[in-house]
């Protein structure tokens, strides 16, 4: 099989430093520099350029770190198709969650099925928006499925997609603000608020933003991506920001206060799957989407 050492190399490149490599590896910041360093001196390669604000793939390294991805995948393939082939029977369908991804309403749907012969297993997964991607783009190797929002045809060549209900964007407010007490929430309402928001380009929100740039009295601040950390920092601020349902209880001092559009915003919420399923998968979201049909979701 690979060096595992490949693991802390992806890492880092997906985080740009190695600080946020060892929190995705849960290791010590010393033990991924260790693993790099080895491993760049035992091969005689320059993977990194370091500096203060992270490190940065040289030219070798970039082509070396795709090849490394390829690789990694197709070990966790060869793997996953030889246990596979040894319990058929017994191939689990393994679900993806996260604090962003909770999968709640997913688990509290299958609760109702009486298909005992499918096995569910929770896989944790991180909330940064490149490992998402990937991970999405990789369906069926390391994780199977994963219940989040989605507009479904940006998804069409790369995975599948169920949708079960319909996640309207919302706000998510401190509380300490008067704007969380009420139960829904006017554009007009907003003047002289800050909101956070992914910048243009991003779907969906881009409905949002055009509506709330009519009021002047807004600002809005461009986001990078949502993680925890944007969370915090808003609760902190005060600065409202924009959510979803399925955020309803990512932060014990955020409340999510749904708006009266002038329009529909919003997006679908249910299951991503690979393209090809295995059977079981397939199962497993055939199963669902009959289950939604006598138990309709709900969004909250």
């Amino acid at each position: 099989m690979y060096d595992r050492r490949l693991n802390a190399v992806i890492a880092a490149a997906d985080t740009g430093s190695f600080a946020q490599a060892a929190r995705r590896l849960c290791i010590s910041t010393p033990a991924v520099a260790k693993q790099i360093n080895t491993f760049e001196k035992e091969y005689d390669l320059t993977i990194f350029d370091r500096s203060r604000a992270g490190v940065i793939p040289t030219p070798a390294g970039a082509e070396f770190i795709a090849d490394a991805r390829s690789l990694v995948r197709e070990a966790n393939d060869i793997v996953r198709r030889a246990r596979q082939r040894m319990h058929q029977q017994a191939a689990p369908v393994r679900l993806g969650i996260s604090i962003l991804r909770p999968a709640r309403r997913i688990l509290d749907l299958w609760q109702r099925s009486a298909q005992t012969d499918i096995r569910l297993e929770l896989v944790s997964m991180p909330d940064s928006s490149t490992s998402i991607n990937d991970i999405i783009a990789h369906l069926g190797e390391d994780i199977d499925v994963i219940a989040t929002a989605f507009v479904p045809d940006h998804w069409t060549d790369i995975c599948g997609t169920l949708a079960l209900s319909y996640e309207p964007l919302c706000l998510a407010v401190p509380r300490g603000n008067p704007l969380a007490r009420r139960a829904r929430l006017t554009i007009d309402d907003l003047t002289g608020e800050r909101i956070r928001i992914l910048p243009r380009g991003n779907g969906t929100d881009d409905i949002a933003r055009n509506l709330l740039e009519r009021n002047p009295g807004i600002t809005l601040i461009d986001i990078g991506h949502y993680d925890l950390d944007l969370f915090n920092d808003c609760a902190e601020s005060g600065d409202l920001l924009i959510s979803k349902p399925m955020w309803g209880d990512v932060h014990p001092q955020l409340v999510n206060v749904p708006v009266d559009w002038p329009e529909p915003v919003g997006m679908q919420y249910g299951l991503m799957y690979p393209l090809s399923p295995a059977p079981q998968i397939a199962a497993f979201v055939a199963q669902l989407a009959a289950l939604n049909q006598h138990y309709p979701m709900q969004h909250r």
